[in-house]
């Protein structure tokens, strides 16, 4: 038999743990401590002489927030929302796949034509800035006539287009004149009839 089933019932089991402190070992605390010389060492030593054109060049007019048109829908947020994931922030799309706003004269020729194509969305190929584009907008028919107005003033004068604003009025106008049309419309030979 084994010297400990020998020994008393009490003497047999092993102590209960206990909390004690357990430091961090060492060569962690080491390495952390390492870690962090070099990062001001790196802060240190390289201010100032980076290129400043590697960083943020937005200024402060830049980033403070843009006042809320009259009307209280803002048109930057709904394209932010609404169009910017196809059309991108910049307005140029994705050549081949998502036609640019900017310099498009589908946008600053006709204000009626891109309520209409607020309205309805388009299916079909369409050609702009050279490139012909064969895909599907949908519609966004669902958002109010004073947000469809401020989302095409922002359109069309943006990224350098200076075409003028479009009213909530005009979007209620040209709503009511195709409210019986259930389908996008059928690419820019279609687009091209609108006044």
């Amino acid at each position: 038999m084994s010297d400990r089933l020998r020994q008393p019932p009490r003497q047999r089991e092993f102590d209960d743990p206990d909390e004690r402190s357990t430091p961090i070992p060492r060569s962690l605390a080491a390495l952390g401590l390492a870690l962090v010389a070099w990062g001001a060492w790196y802060i240190t030593t390289l201010s100032g002489t980076a290129d400043p054109q590697l960083g943020d060049r937005r200024t402060l007019s830049a980033l403070a927030p843009a006042a809320v048109p009259a009307g209280g829908v803002d048109g930057g947020q709904l394209f932010a929302a609404k169009c910017a994931a196809c059309h991108q922030a910049t307005g140029l799309g994705v050549t081949g796949v998502f036609p640019p706003l900017a310099g498009s004269s589908w946008v600053t020729d006709s204000p009626t034509r891109l309520v209409q194509i607020l309205l309805h969305g388009i299916q079909g190929p369409i050609e702009v800035s050279g490139n012909t584009y064969n895909g599907l907008m949908p519609p966004w028919k669902s958002l109010t006539d004073d947000e469809l107005a401020a989302l095409a003033t922002y359109v069309r004068t943006s990224w350098g287009n200076g075409a003028s604003a479009v009213t909530a009025a005009t979007v209620a106008e040209q709503r009511a004149a195709t409210a019986s049309r259930t389908s996008p419309w059928g690419g820019g030979a279609e687009l091209a009839t609108v006044p």
